[in-house]
């Protein structure tokens, strides 16, 4: 099996490469905003070895591009980590985002029509306004408060109209031992602030890209065992529970505290997203229903507790370690 990864070196990027390696060849072209580039990017197959001889990385920016490449490199299944995540600046750069979240998604699908590839791709909680506090089923109306949920929902409309097969994973609060996340900027915070102000009144489940990785593994594994057979279409997939931004920090804290870490933090502020302020709206519920899901599949989510703490304890070893 050839699968064709895109979005290598992101957080969700970096997680999925070692959960895919048992499943066949992976092909993961460097992507780079521009119209060309010199990197290469690596092919690894089941015993891990990298071939770093290969064509030019693909711009995401550039749709047509991007379906080209990819329907060249004649893919069983293409799985799309690759995204624009600067909430604040797509409001000034709309365009970029939704070619990098909507355009070149849309090419992705296209190609995995034309080739009858699976195609699995991530979006957001950030495609719903965050009104009232029942969890989000996929069946709900989909209403963004930003451009960045606009051009995740673009890019799940196009997917699922291209007749392509394919899975989309909506998930919440993304967040890896690498990488740049909410749960490493506290982690760094704590330990030169003695003061921290913490938004309480926004929920949602952290979910790990680890996690994230280890499902989209196995599901591939399903398919291809038994691809006739196999539900696609839309899935909210989240760690299970729910907590604040607030309380996912101090649960933090508590975790550092317990790992022997040195914290210059004497006290936890919670205040309000409006006194917090902020230049883009953003949902206050990210509660996701994952029901359809673990019906589904029969994939158990585990409470969001246990991989970040997990994450936390991994961390701080390396930082006793004296490692960065």
């Amino acid at each position: 099996m050839k699968i064709v990864l895109y979005g290598k070196s992101g957080q969700l990027g970096q997680a999925l490469l070692p959960a895919m390696a048992r499943l066949g060849r992976i092909i993961a072209p460097d992507l780079h905003y521009r119209a060309s580039g010199t990197a290469s990017h690596c092919v690894i197959d089941r015993s891990e070895r990298v071939d770093l001889r290969a064509p030019s990385p693909v711009d995401f920016r550039n749709p047509a591009q991007v379906f080209e490449s990819t329907l060249a490199l004649a893919p069983d299944v293409i799985v799309n980590a690759a995204a624009y995540t600067a909430v604040d600046q797509a409001e000034q750069d709309r365009a970029c985002a939704m070619r990098v979240n909507a355009d070149s998604p849309a090419a992705l699908a296209h190609a995995a029509a034309q080739c009858g590839a699976l195609l699995i791709h991530y979006s957001s909680d950030y495609v719903f306004d965050g009104m009232g506090s029942k969890p989000w089923l996929e069946t709900d109306i989909a209403r963004p408060l930003n451009v960045y949920g606009q051009s995740k929902l673009a890019g799940d409309l196009a997917i699922m109209r291209s007749g392509c097969r394919h899975l989309i994973f909506r998930t919440s609060w993304l967040y890896a031992c690498q990488g740049r996340s909410f749960l490493q900027q506290m982690m760094r915070l704590a330990q030169t602030c003695d003061t921290l102000r913490v938004v309480n009144d926004q929920v949602g489940a952290p979910t790990s890209a680890g996690l994230l990785a280890q499902i989209t593994a196995a599901v591939i594994d399903i398919y291809n065992c038994s691809s006739a057979t196999m539900p696609d279409g839309l899935y909210h997939v989240a760690a299970g529970g729910q907590t604040s931004w607030f309380d996912y920090a101090c649960h933090i804290f508590a975790r550092m505290r317990a790992n022997g870490c040195n914290l210059a933090l004497d006290r936890v502020v919670p205040v309000s997203t409006q006194e917090y302020g902020s230049p883009v709206r953003r949902p206050l519920n990210s509660r996701l229903d994952t029901g359809k899901f673990t019906h589904a599949f029969g994939v158990s989510l585990p409470g969001w507790q246990q991989e970040v703490g997990a994450t936390v304890d991994a961390l701080c070893q390396r930082v006793n370690n004296g490692s960065p």
